[in-house]
C-alpha cells in the first residue's frame, strides 16, 4: 500500500497534481540517465503524483524511476525505457506506448484503458490489482476493490510480450491483444472478456477463475494452460491448440467444438468423390469438399486433388499430403503440426494463422496461381507458424510471409523471389542457398544468410 501523507491537497481534499514545464521534464529525466550511468549531478527521478498528461517523453530512458500516481494519459511514451519503474496507480489512458519497454515495472491499480501498447515489452511486469490511499471525508482511506483493479481495457497491445506477468484480477476487456506472448502469466480472476486474443501464446499459464467469455482465440496457444473455474462462454475456440489441457471444469456454454469423422457421422470416401466430380465439372456436378473444423489428424491423404476445398480450422496433425494438389485450397487457421506435404501444390492457398511447426514441406510449390485474365494469386502464409518447419528447395515465389514466425526453419535454397517477408521471425532459420531476389525483408528480425 502506498504512502502519501507527503502529499498535498487541494480545498476540495483531492490531490493537487504538480506539473513541470517541457524543459523542467526534460532535465529531470537528462539527471535521471546521469544517475542511471553513475555520472556525477544525477538524480533518481521521482514524479509522483505529477500531471505529465500529453507530454512527449518517447525514447526517453525512465528505468527505475519513481511514477507512483502520476497522470500520463495521453502521453507519447512510444520506445521508452520503463523498465523496473514504479507506475503504481498512475493513469496511462490513450497513451501511445508501443515498442515500450515495461519488462519488472509495478503497474499496479494502474489504468490503460485505450492505450496503445503495440509490441510492448511486459516480461515479469506485475499488473495485479493495487490500492492508493486517498483523502475522503477527512479521513485518508483505501479506495474501494472495484476502483483498484488494474484496467487495460480497450487497449491495444498486439504483439507484446506479457510473459511471466502477474494480472490477477485484471480487467482487460475488450483489448486487442492479437500475437501476444503471455506465457507462463497469472491470469487468476482476471477479466478478458470479449477480446481479441488470436494468434495468443498462453502456454503454461494460470486462467484459474478468469472471464474469457466471447473472446477470439483462433490460432491461440492454450496447451498446459490451467483452465479451472475458467468462464469460455460464447468464446471462438476453433483452431486454438489444447494439448495437455483439461476443460472439464470449464464453463464451455456456446462453444463450436472440432468435429470428428464418427461423431458426424461423415463419409470421407463421398466427399472426396463429390469434390472429384465438381473439380472434373467446373462445378456444374458435384460438391467442394468442406472439411473445416475437422479432426484429420494422421490421415493418408496423399496424391489426392483437393484443390480449392475447405480445410480451414482442421485438425491436421501428422497427415500426409505428399504430392496432393491443393491449389486455392482454404488451410487457414489449420493445425498442420508435424504434417507431410512433400511436394504439395499449394499454388495460391491461404495458410494464414496455420500452424505447420514442424512439418515437411521440402520442395512445395507455393508460387502464384494464374487465374482467369492473367491475375496471379499468391500464396498466403501471412501470421503462420512454420517453427522448424522444413522449407528446402520450396517455392514462395511471391508468397505473403510476413508476420510469420520461421524460427529455425529450413529455407536452404528455397525461391522466395518477391516474397513478403516483412515482421518475420527469422531466429536461427537456414536460409542458405536461398533466392531472395527482390524479396521484402523490411522488419525481419534476425535475419542471416550465411
Amino acid at each position: 500500500m502506498v504512502v502519501v501523507s507527503a502529499i498535498s491537497y487541494n480545498d476540495k481534499l483531492e490531490i493537487a497534481y504538480k506539473t513541470l514545464t517541457s524543459v523542467e521534464i526534460s532535465s529531470m529525466l537528462d539527471k535521471h540517465e546521469q544517475y542511471l550511468n553513475m555520472r556525477s549531478g544525477g538524480a533518481r527521478a521521482c514524479l509522483k503524483f505529477f500531471d505529465l498528461s500529453f507530454q512527449n517523453l518517447s525514447k526517453r530512458n525512465l528505468s527505475g524511476a519513481d511514477l507512483t500516481g502520476c497522470k500520463l494519459s495521453k502521453a507519447n511514451l512510444i520506445d521508452c525505457n520503463m523498465s523496473g519503474s514504479c507506475l503504481f496507480g498512475a493513469d496511462l489512458r490513450q497513451a501511445k506506448m508501443n515498442n515500450a519497454n515495461l519488462s519488472r515495472a509495478d503497474l499496479r491499480g494502474a489504468i490503460l484503458r485505450g492505450a496503445e501498447m503495440n509490441k510492448v515489452n511486459l516480461t515479469e511486469a506485475d499488473l495485479r490489482d493495487g490500492a492508493l490511499m486517498r483523502q475522503r471525508n477527512g479521513e485518508l482511506i483505501a479506495v474501494n476493490k472495484k476502483d483498484v483493479a488494474t484496467q487495460l481495457s480497450e487497449a491495444s497491445l498486439s504483439g507484446a510480450n506479457i510473459s511471466h506477468a502477474k494480472l490477477s484480477n485484471a480487467f482487460i476487456i475488450q483489448s486487442d491483444l492479437r500475437d501476444t506472448n503471455m506465457s507462463s502469466s497469472i491470469f487468476i480472476r482476471a477479466d478478458l472478456s470479449n477480446s481479441d486474443l488470436t494468434g495468443s501464446n498462453l502456454n503454461g499459464s494460470d486462467l484459474t477463475d478468469a472471464n474469457l467469455s466471447g473472446c477470439k482465440l483462433g490460432g491461440a496457444i492454450l496447451s498446459n494452460t490451467n483452465l479451472n473455474g475458467t468462464n469460455l462462454t460464447n468464446a471462438h475456440l476453433l483452431g486454438a491448440l489444447l494439448d495437455g489441457v483439461d476443460l472439464s471444469q470449464a464453463n464451455l456454454s456456446g462453444v463450436e467444438m472440432m468435429r470428428t469423422l464418427e461423431g458426424q457421422n461423415i463419409n470421407l470416401v463421398m466427399i472426396l468423390r463429390e469434390h472429384k466430380a465438381w473439380i472434373v465439372s467446373g462445378g456444374k456436378r458435384g460438391t467442394r469438399a468442406d472439411l473445416s473444423k475437422l479432426d484429420l489428424s494422421g490421415m493418408d491423404m496423399s496424391k489426392i486433388n483437393l484443390s480449392a476445398a475447405n480445410l480451414s480450422y482442421a485438425v491436421l496433425k501428422g497427415t500426409n499430403f505428399t504430392e496432393t494438389v491443393l491449389m486455392l485450397a482454404d488451410l487457414s487457421f489449420a493445425d498442420l503440426r508435424e504434417a507431410k506435404l512433400v511436394s504439395a501444390d499449394l499454388r495460391g492457398a491461404s495458410l494464414e494463422r496455420a500452424n505447420a511447426s514442424g512439418a515437411d514441406m521440402t520442395t512445395i510449390n507455393a508460387s502464384p496461381m494464374l487465374l482467369q485474365g492473367g491475375v496471379h494469386w499468391p500464396t498466403n502464409f501471412e501470421h503462420s507458424r512454420l517453427i522448424r518447419t522444413n522449407l528446402a528447395a520450396a517455392n514462395l515465389t511471391q508468397a505473403k510471409l510476413s508476420g510469420t514466425n520461421l524460427t529455425q526453419a529450413n529455407l536452404e535454397c528455397a525461391k522466395l523471389i518477391r516474397a513478403d517477408l516483412k515482421d518475420t521471425e527469422m531466429t536461427m532459420a537456414d536460409a542458405r542457398g536461398a533466392d531472395l531476389t527482390d524479396a521484402d525483408i523490411r522488419g525481419a528480425m534476425n535475419f542471416r544468410i550465411d
